[in-house]
């Protein structure tokens, strides 16, 4: 994908009005697995320059969380041709910027899974996938984006504010 038409795109998706109130309390967005593709290869092309290798991307009925980052075996293999995480995503979402913002959320952690682990192995350090610093190192380029890397948020914050940067 074209950087330019990704992020014309990202900019559509969170452009895009929000339904009433009423109606994201009833989850009115449920993505289909060919738009959880399409959003990955966009956030990918837009915040990671295409470097992330797609993992196993599962939806779920919701539980605690709204996304989920696993690595496998709880540990990077250095020159693995596929990622060595899976995302886990709920399958029912208030908004589509929810969803992009979660994603977003979980490719960061899939990042550090990934591109960082490996570099760490190679210094003699245990990988890392938490909030820390190699998280947030990703804000900066997410705020261009209209996307808010946060450790969650809040959905009372949410129904009053109706913007990610204030929940």
């Amino acid at each position: 994908m074209e950087p330019k038409e990704a992020r014309r795109q990202l900019r559509e998706w969170m452009n895009e009005d929000l339904p009433s109130i009423t109606k994201q309390k009833r989850f009115v967005f449920r993505p289909t697995q060919k738009e959880i593709v399409q959003t990955y290869n966009v956030l990918n092309t837009v915040l990671f320059q295409g470097k992330l290798i797609r993992p196993v991307i599962e939806t779920v009925g919701r539980r605690k969380y709204w996304g989920l980052c696993q690595a496998t075996n709880w540990q990077p293999q250095r020159y693995k041709t596929k990622s060595n995480c899976e995302i886990e995503l709920s399958d029912k979402w208030f908004c589509r910027q929810w969803f992009i913002d979660t994603l977003a959320h979980e490719m960061v952690h899939q990042y550090q899974w990934d591109i960082d682990g490996p570099k760490r192995c190679n210094e003699g350090k245990e990988p890392i996938m938490s909030h820390g610093p190699s998280f947030f190192k990703h804000k900066a380029k997410l705020d261009r984006h209209g996307l808010n890397l946060k450790t969650s948020h809040k959905i009372k914050k949410w129904f009053k504010h109706q913007t990610l940067s204030k929940c």
